[in-house]
């Protein structure tokens, strides 16, 4: 690896997280498709079931972006910009086209939700596997290309920061869910470094919990506790 970029940095900044997270958007948005096919037209009770679950997953990838770009990306605009220059056009190319399958979805997925057309499953579902697609190019060329880059130029401070900015955008009664759709089949050695300062009882049981609070959440949006 490269020489730190940080004078305070003295050995590489975990950045794992991010990775574990990034798992939860690759498993939930690759299956969303499907799910919403499934739904019979004019089921509303199970269309609000799947639309309830879409819109988790959707208000979780918000906080996550929202954080990135009100700390992280500052932060390395102004420490290595020229490192960063070669990723800023792609990076702004790929979040347009993101957010811009986000906002059609955020309009239609209400309607669905409420009316269970046929013509809204079919578009809902489509957007949600163009979204896929899109996110996980976005997805591997930040841990390819840019994460290497904040090892060297952020803190583990500044990147915990981060991660706590993104968290605090989930509701308390989410919370549990939320940490069950990552430890689910996120690396238990990095979900391990997420609890690290929680008292020992804390760090057995939550995952425990949270595991199970996932698994009945994916029985009922998916038919199987293992998707």
């Amino acid at each position: 690896m490269s020489a730190p970029l940080h004078p305070t940095i003295t050995t590489p900044t975990d950045t794992r997280v991010m990775g574990v997270i990034h798992t939860v958007y690759r498993r939930e948005l690759r299956l969303a498709g499907e799910v919403v096919r499934g739904v019979a037209p004019g089921d509303t009770a199970r269309a609000a079931v799947v639309a309830d679950h879409l819109q988790l997953v959707h208000d979780h990838l918000h906080h996550h972006h929202t954080a990135e770009d009100d700390l992280l990306w500052p932060l390395l605009l102004e420490r290595v910009p020229e490192e960063l220059a070669p990723l800023v056009h792609l990076m702004e190319q790929q979040h347009a086209t993101v957010e811009s399958l986000v906002a059609e979805v955020a309009t239609l997925l209400p309607r669905w939700r409420s009316g269970a057309a046929a013509d809204d499953r079919d578009r809902l579902a489509e957007l949600h596997d163009r979204l896929y697609l899109h996110l996980v190019e976005h997805m591997d060329a930040e841990e390819e290309r840019l994460l290497p880059i904040v090892a060297r130029a952020v803190t583990q401070d500044e990147w915990e920061a981060m991660g706590a900015r993104a968290r605090s955008g989930t509701p308390r009664s989410q919370s549990l869910l939320v940490l069950g759709m990552i430890v689910h089949d996120g690396d238990p050695e990095v979900v391990a470094t997420m609890l690290a300062t929680a008292p020992g009882p804390v760090r057995w049981l939550l995952p425990r919990l949270a595991r199970r609070a996932y698994r009945r959440h994916a029985l009922s949006v998916y038919g199987t506790a293992t998707p």
